[in-house]
Protein backbone atom coordinates (compact mmCIF):
# COMPACT_ATOMS: atom_id res chain seq x y z
CA UNK A 1 0.00 0.00 0.00
CA UNK A 2 3.11 2.77 1.15
CA UNK A 3 4.83 1.74 -2.09
CA UNK A 4 1.79 2.14 -4.48
CA UNK A 5 0.64 5.64 -2.70
CA UNK A 6 4.44 6.44 -3.01
CA UNK A 7 4.04 5.93 -6.69
CA UNK A 8 0.72 7.61 -7.14
CA UNK A 9 2.28 11.16 -5.53
CA UNK A 10 5.26 10.78 -7.43
CA UNK A 11 3.09 10.43 -10.93
CA UNK A 12 0.97 13.20 -9.80
CA UNK A 13 4.03 15.44 -9.53
CA UNK A 14 5.18 14.33 -12.90
CA UNK A 15 1.84 15.25 -14.05
CA UNK A 16 1.40 18.40 -12.75
CA UNK A 17 5.15 20.17 -11.85
CA UNK A 18 5.40 21.81 -15.33
CA UNK A 19 2.38 23.79 -14.80
CA UNK A 20 3.26 24.69 -11.05
CA UNK A 21 7.41 24.27 -10.67
CA UNK A 22 7.38 26.43 -7.33
CA UNK A 23 4.07 25.68 -6.18
CA UNK A 24 4.58 21.82 -6.47
CA UNK A 25 5.08 20.72 -2.88
CA UNK A 26 2.12 22.88 -1.81
CA UNK A 27 -0.27 20.74 -4.17
CA UNK A 28 1.05 17.43 -3.38
CA UNK A 29 0.62 18.15 0.49
CA UNK A 30 -3.02 19.37 -0.49
CA UNK A 31 -3.69 16.82 -2.45
CA UNK A 32 -2.75 13.93 -0.61
CA UNK A 33 -3.23 15.51 2.79
CA UNK A 34 0.52 15.22 3.73
CA UNK A 35 3.31 17.82 5.00
CA UNK A 36 5.43 19.94 3.26
CA UNK A 37 8.61 18.23 4.40
CA UNK A 38 6.78 14.90 2.91
CA UNK A 39 6.05 16.47 -0.45
CA UNK A 40 9.69 17.87 -0.36
CA UNK A 41 10.99 13.85 0.13
CA UNK A 42 9.24 13.09 -2.71
CA UNK A 43 10.51 15.79 -4.82
CA UNK A 44 13.80 14.96 -3.79
CA UNK A 45 13.39 11.18 -4.64
CA UNK A 46 12.97 12.19 -7.80
CA UNK A 47 15.36 14.76 -8.21
CA UNK A 48 18.08 11.99 -7.20
CA UNK A 49 16.21 9.47 -9.86
CA UNK A 50 17.21 12.40 -12.43
CA UNK A 51 13.81 13.06 -13.48
CA UNK A 52 13.53 16.25 -12.15
CA UNK A 53 15.49 19.40 -12.24
CA UNK A 54 15.88 21.71 -9.71
CA UNK A 55 16.79 25.22 -8.92
CA UNK A 56 16.86 28.08 -6.51
CA UNK A 57 16.90 27.80 -2.17
CA UNK A 58 13.99 27.28 0.46
CA UNK A 59 10.51 28.82 -1.01
CA UNK A 60 12.25 30.06 -4.15
CA UNK A 61 12.92 26.10 -5.08
CA UNK A 62 11.56 25.23 -8.43
CA UNK A 63 10.98 21.81 -10.07
CA UNK A 64 10.81 20.68 -13.73
CA UNK A 65 11.12 17.59 -15.48
CA UNK A 66 14.49 17.12 -16.62
CA UNK A 67 14.18 16.90 -20.70
CA UNK A 68 17.55 15.39 -22.13
CA UNK A 69 18.57 15.47 -25.98
CA UNK A 70 18.62 12.12 -26.94
CA UNK A 71 19.01 12.66 -30.72
CA UNK A 72 20.61 15.12 -32.45
CA UNK A 73 21.48 14.80 -36.06
CA UNK A 74 21.71 16.18 -39.61
CA UNK A 75 21.49 13.98 -42.89
CA UNK A 76 22.65 14.79 -46.06
CA UNK A 77 19.71 14.34 -48.32
CA UNK A 78 20.71 11.69 -50.87
CA UNK A 79 18.50 9.00 -52.98
CA UNK A 80 19.59 5.86 -50.77
CA UNK A 81 18.59 8.19 -47.35
CA UNK A 82 16.09 6.23 -45.84
CA UNK A 83 13.75 6.86 -43.07
CA UNK A 84 12.86 3.47 -42.21
CA UNK A 85 16.46 3.12 -41.10
CA UNK A 86 17.11 6.18 -39.83
CA UNK A 87 14.36 5.17 -37.25
CA UNK A 88 15.62 1.89 -36.79
CA UNK A 89 18.93 2.89 -35.92
CA UNK A 90 18.22 5.98 -33.67
CA UNK A 91 15.12 6.55 -32.52
CA UNK A 92 13.53 3.25 -32.30
CA UNK A 93 15.67 2.07 -29.44
CA UNK A 94 15.21 5.20 -26.91
CA UNK A 95 11.67 4.46 -27.82
CA UNK A 96 11.79 0.72 -26.76
CA UNK A 97 10.23 1.19 -23.27
CA UNK A 98 7.12 3.12 -24.30
CA UNK A 99 3.89 1.62 -25.38
CA UNK A 100 3.34 0.60 -28.72
CA UNK A 101 0.71 3.15 -29.53
CA UNK A 102 3.16 5.95 -28.61
CA UNK A 103 5.67 4.15 -30.77
CA UNK A 104 3.57 3.93 -33.64
CA UNK A 105 2.55 7.81 -32.91
CA UNK A 106 6.21 8.60 -33.55
CA UNK A 107 7.09 6.30 -36.07
CA UNK A 108 3.86 7.55 -38.26
CA UNK A 109 4.96 11.37 -37.45
CA UNK A 110 8.45 10.82 -38.37
CA UNK A 111 8.09 8.81 -41.47
CA UNK A 112 5.95 11.60 -42.65
CA UNK A 113 8.06 14.49 -42.33
CA UNK A 114 11.62 12.74 -42.97
CA UNK A 115 10.11 11.64 -46.28
CA UNK A 116 8.20 14.73 -47.38
CA UNK A 117 11.62 16.87 -46.63
CA UNK A 118 13.28 14.18 -48.76
CA UNK A 119 10.65 14.07 -51.72
CA UNK A 120 8.98 17.40 -51.92
CA UNK A 121 11.51 19.87 -49.91
CA UNK A 122 14.21 20.35 -52.42
CA UNK A 123 16.06 20.17 -49.57
CA UNK A 124 20.03 19.12 -49.44
CA UNK A 125 20.30 18.41 -45.81
CA UNK A 126 17.64 17.47 -42.82
CA UNK A 127 17.96 18.52 -39.60
CA UNK A 128 16.23 15.94 -36.82
CA UNK A 129 16.24 16.39 -33.11
CA UNK A 130 14.60 14.24 -30.23
CA UNK A 131 14.06 14.90 -26.69
CA UNK A 132 12.44 12.99 -23.53
CA UNK A 133 11.21 13.35 -20.07
CA UNK A 134 9.49 11.21 -18.48
CA UNK A 135 6.36 12.56 -19.51
CA UNK A 136 6.97 13.88 -23.05
CA UNK A 137 8.67 13.49 -26.51
CA UNK A 138 9.99 16.31 -28.49
CA UNK A 139 10.25 15.67 -32.42
CA UNK A 140 11.36 18.27 -34.85
CA UNK A 141 12.41 17.70 -38.35
CA UNK A 142 13.78 20.47 -39.78
CA UNK A 143 15.16 20.99 -43.92
CA UNK A 144 17.10 24.02 -45.66
CA UNK A 145 14.65 23.67 -48.32
CA UNK A 146 12.40 26.19 -49.97
CA UNK A 147 9.88 26.35 -47.77
CA UNK A 148 6.83 24.71 -47.49
CA UNK A 149 4.82 27.70 -47.85
CA UNK A 150 6.41 29.25 -50.47
CA UNK A 151 5.92 26.40 -52.39
CA UNK A 152 2.29 26.36 -51.99
CA UNK A 153 2.25 29.71 -52.64
CA UNK A 154 2.88 28.65 -56.29
CA UNK A 155 0.67 25.68 -56.02
CA UNK A 156 -2.02 27.68 -54.68
CA UNK A 157 -1.77 30.39 -57.10
CA UNK A 158 -1.54 32.80 -53.83
CA UNK A 159 0.89 35.88 -53.86
CA UNK A 160 2.38 34.97 -50.02
CA UNK A 161 3.49 32.57 -47.61
CA UNK A 162 0.94 33.85 -45.60
CA UNK A 163 -1.93 33.51 -47.97
CA UNK A 164 -0.63 29.85 -48.78
CA UNK A 165 -0.71 28.91 -44.89
CA UNK A 166 -4.06 30.48 -44.62
CA UNK A 167 -5.14 28.56 -48.01
CA UNK A 168 -2.98 25.19 -46.32
CA UNK A 169 -5.40 25.56 -42.87
CA UNK A 170 -8.43 26.37 -44.88
CA UNK A 171 -8.13 22.94 -46.83
CA UNK A 172 -7.37 20.70 -44.22
CA UNK A 173 -10.10 22.32 -42.50
CA UNK A 174 -12.22 20.83 -45.04
CA UNK A 175 -10.75 17.33 -44.71
CA UNK A 176 -10.24 16.69 -48.13
CA UNK A 177 -8.21 13.83 -48.73
CA UNK A 178 -6.67 15.83 -51.34
CA UNK A 179 -5.69 18.92 -49.26
CA UNK A 180 -1.52 19.20 -48.57
CA UNK A 181 -2.63 18.96 -44.76
CA UNK A 182 -4.68 16.03 -44.65
CA UNK A 183 -2.42 13.81 -43.84
CA UNK A 184 -0.68 16.11 -41.34
CA UNK A 185 -3.75 16.82 -39.85
CA UNK A 186 -4.41 13.05 -39.05
CA UNK A 187 -0.95 13.04 -38.20
CA UNK A 188 -1.23 16.24 -35.72
CA UNK A 189 -4.70 14.44 -33.71
CA UNK A 190 -1.97 12.49 -32.18
CA UNK A 191 0.24 14.38 -31.12
CA UNK A 192 -0.22 17.14 -27.35
CA UNK A 193 1.19 19.58 -29.93
CA UNK A 194 2.04 20.49 -33.51
CA UNK A 195 3.42 23.11 -35.36
CA UNK A 196 5.05 24.13 -38.65
CA UNK A 197 7.35 26.78 -39.15
CA UNK A 198 8.18 28.33 -42.45
CA UNK A 199 8.73 32.14 -44.16
CA UNK A 200 8.11 33.38 -40.87
CA UNK A 201 4.89 31.83 -40.52
CA UNK A 202 3.65 29.53 -37.71
CA UNK A 203 0.81 26.76 -38.62
CA UNK A 204 -0.13 25.12 -35.53
CA UNK A 205 -2.83 22.36 -34.78
CA UNK A 206 -5.35 23.41 -31.79
CA UNK A 207 -6.37 19.69 -30.94
CA UNK A 208 -9.04 21.16 -28.50
CA UNK A 209 -11.07 22.69 -32.13
CA UNK A 210 -9.27 20.38 -34.58
CA UNK A 211 -8.45 23.19 -36.57
CA UNK A 212 -4.92 25.17 -37.56
CA UNK A 213 -4.26 28.12 -36.48
CA UNK A 214 -2.08 30.67 -38.25
CA UNK A 215 0.30 33.48 -37.34
CA UNK A 216 3.63 35.19 -38.18
CA UNK A 217 7.17 34.15 -36.27
CA UNK A 218 9.64 36.06 -34.34
CA UNK A 219 12.04 34.20 -36.37
CA UNK A 220 12.58 34.45 -40.09
CA UNK A 221 14.73 31.21 -40.88
CA UNK A 222 15.18 29.16 -44.39
CA UNK A 223 13.32 26.19 -45.01
CA UNK A 224 10.93 24.57 -42.80
CA UNK A 225 10.55 23.11 -38.83
CA UNK A 226 8.19 20.47 -38.04
CA UNK A 227 7.64 20.22 -34.31
CA UNK A 228 5.55 18.36 -32.32
CA UNK A 229 5.22 16.70 -28.62
CA UNK A 230 3.75 13.73 -27.89
CA UNK A 231 2.70 12.61 -24.20
CA UNK A 232 4.59 9.74 -23.18
CA UNK A 233 3.38 6.60 -21.78
CA UNK A 234 3.16 4.97 -17.84
CA UNK A 235 2.75 1.60 -17.49
CA UNK A 236 -0.84 0.10 -16.57
CA UNK A 237 -0.41 0.30 -13.28
CA UNK A 238 0.08 4.46 -13.95
CA UNK A 239 4.16 3.89 -13.46
CA UNK A 240 6.95 5.54 -14.80
CA UNK A 241 8.98 3.39 -16.61
CA UNK A 242 11.93 3.41 -14.55
CA UNK A 243 11.84 2.85 -11.25
CA UNK A 244 12.46 5.61 -8.42
CA UNK A 245 14.10 5.59 -4.94
CA UNK A 246 11.15 6.38 -2.61
CA UNK A 247 13.62 8.30 0.10
CA UNK A 248 15.99 10.29 -0.72
CA UNK A 249 17.80 12.25 2.28
CA UNK A 250 17.37 16.24 1.90
CA UNK A 251 20.27 18.07 1.10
Amino acid sequence: MERSRTRSIQDFILDHVDDDPRGIARRVAQAYGISRQAANRHLDALVGAGVLDESGHTRARAYALRRSSAVSRELRVTPVLSSSRVWADAIAPILAGDRAIVRETCRGIFKELVENAIRHAGASWISIELATSARQIDLAVTDDGRGIFSALAERFLVATPRGAAEEFARRAQLRSMDSPGARLTLLARGAESFAIASSGIVCEFEAANDLWIVRNSEEVLAGTTVSCRLKRSVSREGRIDEPIPSRVSRR
